[in-house]
């Protein structure tokens, strides 16, 4: 427990600086993997457009570490559930997972999400619904998350490891199958997971960027290293999935066309000005959190992801008569 909070209260104070000053170099120190290419793309962005970061500080952490395995040493990992400071009443918590891949090597934040891990106490349930951020197309969307059931703790006090980690990270590929298709054609029901804000509703979300005058696709890939996969106090399993993806969008025809506002993320990596394109190819990053039950065939629930609004990591356009 020591050496976990030691790390999480150096990547609290190293993250926070990196930040606010866009520092590549000090954020390779304490990312890796998706989180860190999450974060060298947001400072790309934030340089283009002149914009700065908003550096926030975590506290009131909870710690998920896993027995050690003796014949499986390295890599070695943990997870860490917190609150932003300033935000300490909201129902939600950031979850972040922690790996070191060697002995003596430094341990890097290699993923990040978010949990409802609060109950309601408003008397009027949909006042204290996280809202994710504004999308891509300038909407907010609101949600209604299932709360994350606790993590199953062995007598050491240390977190369950599902027994079936394998079996259970089979929902990434699922999930990335389930939201790959082109608008709008989308089908909102599948019997491999439960309705809800993050699946049905997102489908029919993407749906309505149907455009007579555009041909969209989106397709997701399941990327990263396996996280841990740990056993929740309901028997059933959390899995953490990480994803690329891949939006193409192009004017029909071959004089057809596509723009994006100026201010835009998608807008700056294309280098600014609100250019018109006959195609554009975005590439995302996204995390999700899902619990697969232990029943075989019984639907899996998606917790939570930034699937309305994922961290764009390049964008490529094709000019007009190209």
């Amino acid at each position: 427990m020591a050496e976990a909070e030691r790390v999480f209260e150096q990547y609290d104070r190293t993250n926070a600086a990196a930040d606010a000053a866009l520092d590549s170099s000090a954020i390779r120190g304490v990312q890796t993997g998706v989180l860190l290419k999450e974060s060298l793309a947001t400072y790309d962005i934030h340089r283009r457009a002149k914009t700065t970061d908003t550096a926030s500080r975590l506290t009131q952490p909870r710690f998920l570490i896993p027995a050690a395995d003796a014949s499986h040493a390295y890599p070695r990992s943990f997870a860490v559930l917190s609150k932003r400071k300033g935000n300490e009443d909201d129902r939600s918590s950031s979850l972040f997972y922690f790996t070191q891949t060697e002995a003596k090597g430094p341990w890097k934040a290699t993923a990040a999400t978010w949990a409802v891990t609060e109950p309601f106490t408003s008397p009027s349930p949909s006042a204290a619904t996280p809202t994710p951020s504004p999308t891509q197309d300038g909407k907010t969307v609101t949600v209604k998350p299932k709360q994350l059931p606790e993590v199953s703790q062995v007598a050491s006090g240390t977190a369950r490891l599902s027994t079936t980690a394998a079996a259970d990270r089979a929902v990434c590929n699922s999930f990335a199958d389930y939201l790959s298709f082109s608008p709008p054609h989308g089908q909102p029901t599948d019997d491999r997971f439960t309705q809800g804000g993050f699946t049905s509703q997102l489908v029919r979300y993407f749906n309505g960027w149907a455009n007579e005058a555009l041909e969209r696709t989106i397709n997701y890939t399941t990327t990263g290293a396996d996280l841990p996969v740990f056993r929740l106090s309901t028997g059933s399993s959390l899995v953490a999935c990480t994803y690329v993806r891949e939006h193409r969008v192009s004017g029909v025809g071959a004089s057809g066309t596509v723009r994006f506002d100026k201010g835009t993320d998608t807008d700056a990596l294309l280098g600014g000005g609100s250019r018109q394109w006959h195609g554009v190819r975005e590439v995302s990053s996204m995390t999700a959190l899902i619990e697969v039950p232990a029943r075989k065939a019984a639907p899996a629930t998606v917790l939570a992801c930034d699937c309305y609004d994922p961290q764009l990591l390049s964008a490529t356009g094709v000019q007009p008569g190209s």
